[in-house]
């Protein structure tokens, strides 16, 4: 049995991890496995021998820990140290431009304004496992039309298979591992995409490209990592590694067997990982229970929003060793009562119990299908976990849906001795928690994707860079947030450890980059979605908008390419230090967790390293920058041309304009068809000093 792992990616892989086409993604669970992908405790030589005699194969070992396949026949049989408690369906992960570079000034990276030169990610490896990639894409090409991707590399986890490509021969013949998505083609132009003619391009144009893509079970992911990893050194290049990617279920504090193979990759890479999308789904609870509350109940919901079927698993983990016992409830939404009790497990060991509809009498009146309850003291970390895992089914319809959605839905009471303590989280892909009467309703205060909650990591999280998106068919793609705001579904969350993530955010509310073309063929019908669309040799590449963690991340991983161009040797702890001094904190609201550490700043980032390095740059004078207002209306008057940014705002504090960046002498700001009022006009120099002015128009 595998214990489920679900991302958001985006994508937290975590698949999209934010979705803007989700009707397009018509990929359907495999319901058959030849082997299992696991992670595995393998103590020695012979231990692994033994194992290989029973048919196991290990894809990389380090350390005690072993990336293996299991063949599912022999499961049962094979005695070995599991990576943990396992479910029935394998862990899993799911999948989270013009305008994002124009913030903080990070197109001076790439112009080297007041720097010794610009800075591409020249030099420097880039890599990321995901799922949907187009290698081919315009986007990907060098300046002679020559592919940037090095070596590409597809796994088939669960039958066993590899294909390692290193020629630019294979890899110009390979076309995608799958046409109904493009979330790893959005993923990498963000982070390495070249095309940069209409603004698209990504923050590292020129470093080499290891892409992986494969069903992105845990074991698989690692893997990933391990073949980006052996690309660098045969090249004698420094790497950074993009995981765009998220899974909920968890204890939260990096002890996972995932979680200690990723910190070792850390010290050979730097490894950017997505802080995940459920910042507003409120799946998780903190409890602690006491002589008053000795029990907290949740409902369940199922990811159709109909709830007919629902799947999936939530675990509690106690902050030590005590217990959490679990009960199973269904819940009736007509008259908002429960109708249903199993038994209470209250557990003293080890144990494991299955509710089969089919056995109740109770139960079977209200659904179909088999809930597991089981606890255990984990191995890895000392602390209790409780999982319930369900698999139900009903048919009756709730009398306010005219049919259209479920009137019963699954519900758990979790209850403990006075004191303990649960952190309580859904998957967050094939189920939710939502609250149940009389109980408070599930927070997100512990919505930080546990896969990211390691050593020897960069967590990221995401601001709103945009709200309004052109696209093909004339009309604007409009997101419901606002510009320079967190956004309210980036993941986040204080680890029981103290550590508080995530160490910075960056572009991924509207973010504009490659989409896959195979997906464009086998989808015409959201071609009109699309934002971008440039033919070459009769060849036509199309760009889309996204938004999520997953786009925010190799975001980041690419401004770090940059700084591996000006020190190869800098490790993940000089990478967080950098962010440390140079992250913006300035935002309107400064108590709301989700902002972390605070947000990029790759230019001031940059300056920092290089500065740090002792590498000399040039001094500009920002006193000189002034907002007049000139003979055809507002303007600003820059003499020095530096590279300013300017963002115009309605009195209320949101951007009435797109921000844009200039180097002119004279920029004369765009308010030709805007509303008569009053505006704030807020110009950043190169030297940081910000200028702002009141403008009636």
């Amino acid at each position: 049995m595998l214990r489920l792992l679900v991302l958001s990616i985006g994508l937290t892989m975590l698949f999209p991890i934010f979705p803007i086409f989700a009707e397009a993604d018509t990929v359907s669970e495999r319901t058959s496995f030849t082997y299992s992908p696991e992670i595995l405790l393998v103590a020695t030589d012979d231990e692994a021998s033994r194992l290989e005699d029973q048919g196991v194969i290990f894809w990389r070992r380090r350390g005690d820990m072993a990336l293996a396949l299991v063949p599912v026949d022999m499961k049962e049989k094979i005695s070995c140290s599991p990576s943990e408690k396992k479910s029935r369906i394998p862990r899993k992960a799911v999948p989270v431009m013009d305008v994002a570079k124009q913030y903080f000034n990070a197109e001076n990276i790439h112009t080297g304004y007041d720097l010794p030169q610009p800075y591409k990610g020249k030099g420097v490896v880039v890599g990321f496992c995901d799922t949907a990639f187009d290698p081919n894409h315009i986007n990907f090409k060098d300046s002679e039309g020559n592919s940037r991707v090095k070596k590409l590399v597809h796994l088939d986890e669960v039958m066993g298979e590899r294909i390692i490509l290193t020629e630019s021969y294979q890899i110009d013949s390979w076309t995608t591992d799958n046409h109904d998505a493009y979330h790893a083609t959005h993923v990498a132009g963000i982070m390495a995409g070249s095309y940069n003619a209409d603004g698209y391009g990504g923050m590292a144009p020129e470093a080499d490209i290891v892409a992986v893509t494969c069903s992105l079970y845990d074991m698989g992911i690692l893997y990933a990592c391990e073949e980006i990893l052996d690309y660098a050194k045969s090249v004698g290049k420094p790497a950074v590694i993009n995981l765009s990617l998220g899974s909920y279920n968890g204890p939260h504090d990096g002890s996972t067997l995932f979680n200690r193979y990723l910190s070792m990759i850390g010290e050979e890479a730097i490894v950017c990982i997505a802080a995940g999308n459920a910042g507003d789904d409120h799946s998780s609870y903190r409890v602690t229970f006491s002589e008053s509350n000795p029990s907290w109940r949740v409902a369940v919901n199922g990811n159709d929003w109909v709830y007919f079927h629902v799947m999936g698993l939530t675990d509690a983990w106690s902050n030590d060793d005590r217990p959490v016992n679990a009960r199973f409830l269904v819940y009736d939404t007509d008259t908002r009562s429960c109708v249903y009790e199993s038994p209470l497990y209250e557990f003293s060991e080890a144990s494991a119990y299955t509710l089969h509809a089919e056995e109740d009498e109770q139960l079977s009146r209200f659904m179909t299908g088999t809930v597991w309850i089981s606890g255990q003291i984990n191995e890895l970390n000392g602390r209790w976990v409780t999982e319930v895992e369900y698999d139900t089914n009903t048919t009756a319809t709730a009398a306010a849906s005219e049919g259209k959605w479920s009137r019963y839905r699954p519900a758990i009471e979790f209850s403990g001795a006075p004191g303990v303590h649960a952190d309580i989280n859904a998957d967050g892909q094939y189920s939710f928690l939502t609250g149940f009467p009389g109980y408070p309703a599930p927070g997100a205060d512990l919505s930080v994707s546990d896969i990211a909650t390691g050593q020897n990591v960069i967590v990221v999280g995401m601001y709103n860079n945009r709200s309004r998106i052109p696209t093909l068919s004339g009309t604007d793609r409009v997101f419901d947030f606002d510009p320079l705001t967190v956004n309210t579904g980036s993941g986040y969350g204080t680890l029981i450890d103290g550590r508080v993530l995530p160490h910075t955010l960056a572009p991924g509310g509207g973010v504009v980059s490659s989409c896959n073309r195979y997906y464009n063929l086998a989808h015409p019908d959201l071609i009109p979605r699309m934002n971008f669309v440039k033919e070459v040799k009769g060849v036509k590449y199309y760009w889309a908008s996204d938004a999520g963690t997953s786009m925010a991340t190799p975001y980041l991983a690419g401004v770090i390419a940059t700084w591996l161009q000006v020190a190869p040797e800098l490790t993940v702890g000089e990478a967080l230090n950098i962010l440390e001094n140079t992250n913006w904190q300035d935002y309107p609201d400064p108590m709301n967790p989700r902002h972390g550490h605070g947000w990029l700043r790759p230019y001031d980032a940059l300056k920092y390293l290089i500065a740090e390095s002792g590498i000399s740059v040039g001094t500009v004078n920002s006193d000189n920058v002034k907002i007049v207002v000139g003979p055809d209306g507002p303007e600003i008057f820059n003499p020095e041309a530096q590279n300013i940014s300017i963002s115009i705002a309605n009195a209320d504090g949101r951007l009435a304009t797109a921000p844009l960046c200039s180097d002119e002498k004279i920029v004369k700001l765009p308010f030709t068809g805007v509303a008569k009022g009053i505006y704030i006009v807020s110009v950043r120099t190169e030297a940081g000093k910000i200028i702002t002015e009141k403008i009636m128009i």
